[in-house]
Order: C-alpha cells, then sequence, then structure tokens
C-alpha cells in the first residue's frame, strides 16, 4: 500500500497526480503546511527536511518498506513500480534529460518568479519556456508519449500567475498544458481539496 503526504502545493498536487497516474491504490494524508503539520516529530520520521509531499510504499522494494520525499523522486519511484511512464526504450534518454531540465530549470525559476524581485527569474522563465515551446512544435508531449517528463513540470508551469512572463506567449507550451490537463487522473488530482 501507498501513503502520500500532501498539501494543495504545486510540489504536493505533482506527487498527487503521479499517484492517480499510477493506477496504484494510495491513500492521501493532507499534511496541512500553514497549520506546521510538517514540523512534528511524526512526520519528521517520514521526511526529516520536513517538506511535503512524502511517499511511505509498505511493499517496497523486496517487499521492505520504501519511503521516498521529494516530488520529482515520488515521479520516478512510482514510474518504476508501476512500469509506465518512463518511455519506451528509445524515448527513454528523452524523458531522462527533460525531467532533469525541468526538475533542476524550469521548477526552480518559476518557484522562484513572482516571489523574488530579480529581473534574471523573468528572463529565465522567458528562456526557459521558449526552449519548451520550440521543442514542442509538432510534438504532443515532452518525449514523445505523455511521461514523466511532461508530470513534472505540469502543475509548476500551469501555475504561473505573472504579469509579463505567459504561457499563452507560447503556444505550443499552452496546448501542451490543455492535452496534460484534460488526462482524468490530472483532473481529480488538481481537483482534489485540500483542508
Amino acid at each position: 500500500m501507498l501513503d502520500l503526504y500532501a498539501w494543495g502545493t504545486t510540489n504536493g498536487r505533482r506527487g498527487l497526480i503521479m499517484c492517480e497516474e499510477s493506477g496504484l491504490p494510495f491513500t492521501l494524508h493532507q499534511i496541512n503546511i500553514q497549520k506546521g503539520d510538517q514540523k512534528t516529530p511524526e512526520y519528521e520520521k517520514i521526511n526529516p527536511y520536513r517538506k511535503i509531499p512524502a511517499l511511505v510504499d509498505s511493499d517496497g522494494p523486496g517487499g521492505k518498506p520504501a519511503t521516498v520525499f521529494e516530488s520529482v523522486a515520488i515521479c520516478f519511484y512510482l514510474a518504476e513500480k508501476a512500469g509506465k511512464f518512463l518511455g519506451s526504450p528509445v524515448e527513454h534518454p528523452d524523458v531522462l534529460k527533460w525531467s532533469m531540465f525541468h526538475a533542476t530549470n524550469v521548477l526552480c525559476t518559476l518557484g522562484g518568479l513572482g516571489r523574488i524581485n530579480d529581473p534574471s527569474f523573468e528572463a529565465g522563465a522567458k528562456s526557459q519556456l521558449d526552449t519548451m515551446n520550440k521543442h514542442l512544435a509538432g510534438r504532443e508531449y515532452f518525449a514523445g508519449s505523455y511521461s514523466i517528463a511532461d508530470i513534472i513540470p505540469f502543475t509548476r508551469i500551469n501555475g504561473i500567475k505573472h504579469d509579463t512572463v505567459k504561457v499563452s506567449d507560447y503556444p505550443n507550451v499552452a496546448k501542451w498544458l490543455e492535452r496534460v490537463a484534460a488526462r482524468p487522473a490530472v483532473k481529480k488530482a488538481m481537483d482534489a481539496k485540500f483542508g
């Protein structure tokens, strides 16, 4: 059995999307970060960094319990466990490189956009969105078929609320965003109520 500990943030919903997409049975435990639930001694045993999300798999590798934290790590773990969303052997290198591009660039830059008063975040966001827009020309998804390379950046790109950085300025990204948002598992995770 899988237990997901999350809240309704972009990182929390990323973990929830992956749980829904995996098709594996799971239980969602709401960790209200506004009330400090992530700082309790009980939760610190699950994630010593005291952030959400975290995943506990009672039937991990070798039949032993496994704990995974960090939303991108959860995506990789569940993709491997479910045998889905890592791409075909030909697509797999693209899944890896686009997943890492998103994890090390896009999530950080777009996460800081609007919170950090630094023009380099805006320039970085525009450059990254331009790169994605060019890559998605003539493609439905980042690595061929739908994969974690699409799940990882979705919540962050979907959450852009900025005066000068707009997804609508990048039509291929906007179409990709609509395709991902229309998936039943994504819709269910995004519609989940927290609190």
